[in-house]
């Protein structure tokens, strides 16, 4: 099938719709995400995902390596449907604490947050989307058991 001009031109103009919306929709979550995080984890970590020293991790910079795998993607939803606790090594620094398990939060609020902090580390948005917040949901671990698979390497 061959488009004419006028045909190729409204295939064209619509393709370039799509991708500013898709645009919108990826900073419409990360704003969803931002708003979340200021509300259930700033005062531990800072508006800014800084981090305190001695009391939480900076997650702003810190979680490139961990979005960029499958693993780490897995390892980031169990930490917020399941909590964390125990020392761990973050950026040159120790922390020894728990994390709560954020599971009263919809999937799609976790992903929300994790599209934001996505963003702050440089990766795409939707690095860790609802799915594989609720594949980590229905495994049901402890905040140790989510620590070990830390020190695994995922």
């Amino acid at each position: 099938m061959k488009l004419s001009s006028s045909q190729l031109a409204q295939c064209l103009a619509c393709l370039a719709c799509v991708a500013p919306a898709s645009a919108v929709l990826a900073d419409s979550l990360a704003d969803q995400g931002k708003a979340l995080f200021g509300t259930h984890c700033a005062a531990c970590h800072n508006a800014d995902a800084s981090g305190i020293a001695g009391v939480a991790p900076p997650l702003a910079g810190a979680l490139r390596e961990r979005l960029a795998t499958p693993a780490g993607q897995a390892y980031l939803a169990n930490v917020l449907t399941h909590g964390l606790a125990g020392p761990i090594q973050s950026q040159g620094q120790s922390f020894n604490g728990v994390m709560p398990s954020f599971a009263t939060l919809p999937d799609e609020s976790l992903a929300a947050v994790l599209s934001w902090l996505a963003l702050s580390n440089g990766a795409p948005a939707q690095a860790v989307g609802a799915d594989a917040l609720a594949r980590a949901r229905a495994e049901r671990k402890t905040p140790g058991a989510v620590r070990k698979l830390r020190e695994a390497g995922q």
